[in-house]
C-alpha cells in the first residue's frame, strides 16, 4: 500500500499541474520570503494535496502520546498528517523545511527524527513519511541517504534515549525549487523527488 501512496504522490507532483491548480499565485507570481511565509505555504500545500487526493488532511497535527515512545523525546507536531477517511488511520506524515545549504543539514536531520518519532507514536500505521524541503534555486543538496538511514536505523534523543528505526513504511524526500520572480518574490517552479527508502 505504501508503494501505492508513493506512486500517486509521484504522479501528482511530477508535472506541477496539482500545484498550479491549488496554488496558482505561488506558481505564477510567487510569494515573498519573510518570516514563515514559505513554510506556511508549504504546510497549506501538503494538507490541500492530501484533501485533493481523497484523504482527511490536517496541518500542525500533534502525534498522540501513545506506544513505547509516548514519553521519549520531545512533543511532536507534524506539519501535515493525512488520514484514511473510512478507517481514521494515518496514511502520511509530512515535515516541510527551508534548506539554504550545509548550514541547514542539522535542521533537516531533526525533521527526519521528528517524522520517525511521530511514526512510532501513530503506531507505525502511516504508509509514508515525507520530508520536503524548499530551496532558492537548485543549491547544494543535503545528504538524502543519511536522512533515509536515520528514519530506517533510528537515533538517540538529546537525553540519549534510543529511538528505534522503522521497518515499515517509507521515507520520501522532495525538493521544492523556488525561482526569483522579481520584486522580492519566489515562485514555485519545480518539485523533485530526491529519495524514497
Amino acid at each position: 500500500m505504501a508503494e501505492n501512496v508513493a506512486k500517486r504522490l509521484g504522479q501528482e507532483l511530477g508535472d506541477m499541474r496539482v500545484a498550479e491548480r491549488l496554488f496558482p499565485g505561488w506558481v505564477s507570481r510567487g510569494l515573498p520570503d519573510y518570516s514563515c511565509t514559505i513554510h506556511s505555504a508549504g504546510i497549506s500545500f501538503w494538507s490541500s494535496l492530501g484533501q485533493a487526493m481523497g484523504y482527511e488532511a490536517f496541518s500542525e497535527m500533534p502525534a498522540p502520546q501513545q506506544g513505547c515512545y509516548a514519553f521519549v523525546g520531545d512533543d511532536v507536531r507534524s506539519d501535515s498528517v493525512w488520514f484514511h477517511k473510512e478507517t481514521g488511520q494515518p496514511v502520511l506524515l509530512v515535515e516541510f523545511e527551508r534548506y539554504s545549504g550545509p548550514i541547514d543539514e542539522e535542521k533537516l536531520r531533526a525533521k527526519a527524527d521528528s517524522l520517525l518519532l511521530a511514526h512510532h507514536r501513530w503506531g507505525e500505521k502511516a504508509e509514508c513519511a515525507v520530508l520536503a524541503y524548499w530551496t532558492r534555486g537548485l543549491r547544494d543538496l543535503p545528504d538524502h541517504d543519511l536522512l533515509a538511514q536515520r528514519f530506517r536505523r533510528g537515533y538517540r534523543t538529546a537525553a540519549m534515549q534510543p529511538i528505534a528505526g522503522s521497518a515499515v513504511g517509507v521515507l520520501l524526500v522532495y525538493q521544492f525549487i523556488l525561482n526569483d520572480a522579481g520584486e522580492a518574490r519566489w515562485r514555485l517552479s519545480q518539485i523533485k523527488q530526491r529519495g524514497g527508502k
